[in-house]
């Protein structure tokens, strides 16, 4: 039994890989990739676009066989949580950037107590090797 449906297909499945196809007006082909990518130590795997707006993937075992139908159910929903991570961070992005904005706007760089500006000042003895450091003590 081979996982099928309008957006993923399995064309091929045999216990040395499978073929994959994949709507991409469905599922981006980043989507795509960094499924692919995760079922990169089991597979030797080979993307292509088709002319239709669609995606093959082609899977083949590194070692011995697979069990087809299993391999073909864990891509297919792999390629679904990496395009939900996708939806995700684009939904969120706004608030994201407005916290990491917020956050480094927040936190001054420099002491502005002991920091003067002067190119030649170093307050907090950075240029001093640490053997001085210690001896003066």
């Amino acid at each position: 039994m081979n996982p099928s449906n309008d957006d993923c297909r399995v064309i091929l499945s045999s216990p040395l890989g499978l073929v994959v196809d994949l709507d991409c007006a469905v599922y981006r082909l980043s989507a795509v990739k960094k499924a692919s990518y995760k079922f990169g130590d089991r597979f030797h795997i080979k993307i292509e676009t088709l002319p239709n707006g669609w995606a093959r993937v082609t899977l083949k075992a590194k070692v011995g066989t697979v069990e087809p139908a299993l391999a073909a159910g864990e891509f297919c929903n792999e390629v679904l949580d990496q395009e939900l991570r996708e939806v995700v961070a684009n939904e969120t992005a706004t608030i994201r950037d407005l916290l990491l904005a917020h956050a480094f706007c927040a936190t001054d760089l420099l002491d502005q107590s002991t920091d003067a500006g002067n190119a030649n000042s170093d307050p907090s003895a950075i240029s001093v090797p640490d053997e001085q450091k210690t001896a003066g003590r």
